[in-house]
């Protein structure tokens, strides 16, 4: 049986953005000091850090909403929407 986990965009917000901070520190250590100034390398991890909190916040917003609606209801007469099963003998 396959471990199935949810999908957290947060954590994928947060890697990528981690990624290009390394890639940005990278770049600096081999020699380009003047790709960006000191203080906005500095400021690039909290930058991140603030961007994945705000994904993570509206992700559990979209998913709270979404687990107190009611379950939508088919009309009376309406064909079911899935065949039914029938029992093997």
């Amino acid at each position: 049986m396959i471990d199935r986990h949810r999908f957290e965009p947060a954590r994928l917000v947060l890697g990528l953005g981690l990624l290009a901070v390394a890639a940005v520190h990278l770049e600096r250590a081999l020699g380009d000091d003047d790709f960006l100034p000191l203080p906005v390398l500095l400021a690039l991890p909290g930058v991140v850090l603030l961007t994945a909190t705000v994904v993570a916040i509206a992700t559990y917003t979209v998913r709270s909403t979404r687990r107190g609606r009611p379950e939508i209801e088919e009309p009376a007469g309406a064909p079911p929407t899935e065949e039914p099963v029938s029992p093997r003998r």
